[in-house]
C-alpha cells in the first residue's frame, strides 16, 4: 500500500518542519510515495523553509497557490496525487511516529471503511506541558448508523488524523471548495452519506493551537455549521428529529468555548440558546456550572474536568 501525504501551508513558517519532519520520520515512511506540500499563499518566511525541506527529502512536491484556502488547496492536491491512498496533515500539527502504521495496518487486516482515523492531543505549548489527550467518537467500519451518528455529535475527525482511500474521491467528489471553515465536516458527512469511518485507538495526531487557528473561534464558525445542518435536513430528512440536538451541542461547545476565552457574558447567552435547543443535555449543564465558577479557580476546574471528561470518555468507548 502507498500513500500520498498532502500538506497544506499558510503561513505555518515556525511549524512547518516538525510537521514535514513528522511525516519522514514516520515507522511506516517506506509506504510514503510522495509528500505534497500545497503553499497557499505564505507571506512569512515558509516558501524558504519548504525549500530547505525539499533539499533534503526527494519525495516532497511543492504546489503554490495564492491564498486558495484548504478545500481548494488538499483538492488541488489530490488531483496530483497518485497512490491509492491519501493523508491530511495541517502545516501547524504533527503526527505521532507510528500514526501511519497503525492506520495501514486496519487497512491490511481487511478494513472496508472509506477513511481510518483515530484521536488526538491538543496542545499550544511548544513543550506540550499543556497537552490533553482527546478522545474522539470510535466508529467502526461495519457500522449502520454512520451518517445520523456522525451528523449528531459533528466530529471531531480532524483532517490531519485521517487516512483515506483514493477511491471515495471517485464516488462522493472533492471537499467543496465554496467553504473555507467547516469544509472538512461537510466532506465527513458525503463520506458517512456512503461509507463508513474505522476508528484506531490511541492518539495519531498533535493539535496545536494558536493565534492563528482558523478554528480558534467555535461562535464564528455556528453560523456556517447550523447551516450545515439545515442543508443535511433537507438533503436527508430522516435526520430532521436530530437537529435540535446537533444544533444545542454546537451551542453549548461554543459557549463553553467563550467561557474558556474569558467572555462569560457571551458564553452564557450561547449556553442558554443551547438549552432552549435541548433541556436535556448534560454536557450544557456541566457547561453552566465551569462558567459560574469564581474567575481564579475556574481555569484549573476546567482543565480537571477537561482531563476528567476525556478520561471517562476513553474507558467509555473501549
Amino acid at each position: 500500500m502507498s500513500v500520498s501525504v498532502i500538506l497544506t501551508c499558510h503561513n505555518e513558517e515556525r511549524f512547518i518542519v516538525q510537521a514535514v519532519e513528522s511525516v519522514i520520520n514516520q515507522t511506516a515512511s517506506g509506504g510514503i510515495r510522495e509528500i505534497i506540500i500545497v503553499n497557499d499563499g505564505s507571506t512569512d518566511g515558509s516558501t524558504e523553509v519548504i525549500a530547505s525541506l525539499v533539499d533534503r527529502e526527494p519525495r516532497i512536491h511543492v504546489l503554490t497557490t495564492a491564498g486558495i484556502g484548504p478545500s481548494s488547496a488538499r483538492n488541488l492536491a489530490i488531483r496530483h496525487a497518485t497512490s491509492d491512498f491519501i493523508a491530511f496533515l495541517d502545516g501547524d500539527d504533527f503526527w505521532a511516529e507510528d500514526k501511519l502504521e497503525r492506520q495501514l495496518t486496519a487497512f491490511g487486516n481487511g478494513c472496508k471503511a472509506a477513511l481510518v482515523y483515530g484521536d488526538l492531543v491538543d496542545f499550544s505549548a511548544p513543550d506540550l506541558s499543556d497537552a490533553v489527550p482527546v478522545a474522539v467518537g470510535r466508529y467502526r467500519a461495519d457500522q449502520h448508523d454512520t451518517l445520523p451518528t456522525y451528523f449528531l455529535l459533528d466530529g471531531p475527525i480532524v483532517p490531519s488524523s485521517i487516512v483515506m482511500r483514493r477511491e471515495i474521491i471517485e464516488d462522493i467528489g472533492l471537499f467543496n471548495e465554496t467553504i473555507r471553515v467547516g469544509e472538512d465536516t461537510e466532506f465527513c458527512m458525503r463520506v458517512a452519506e456512503r461509507w463508513t469511518f474505522q476508528h484506531v485507538a490511541g492518539a495519531l495526531v498533535y493539535k496545536r493551537r494558536h493565534g492563528s487557528n482558523t478554528t480558534r473561534r467555535l461562535d464564528a464558525l455556528l453560523p456556517v455549521a447550523e447551516h450545515l445542518t439545515r442543508e443535511w435536513v433537507i438533503r436527508r430528512p430522516e435526520l430532521a428529529h436530530l437537529a435540535r440536538r446537533r444544533n444545542a451541542r454546537l451551542y453549548a461547545k461554543a459557549g463553553n468555548d467563550c467561557v474558556a476565552q474569558g467572555e462569560k457574558k457571551r458564553g452564557a447567552r450561547l449556553l442558554i440558546r443551547a438549552i432552549l435547543h435541548d433541556p436535556l443535555s448534560w454536557r450544557v449543564y456541566v457547561y453552566i456550572f465551569l462558567c459560574a465558577l469564581p474567575a481564579g479557580m475556574e481555569p484549573q476546574v476546567r482543565r480537571a474536568a477537561k482531563l476528567l471528561f476525556y478520561r471517562v470518555m476513553r474507558k467509555r468507548l473501549c
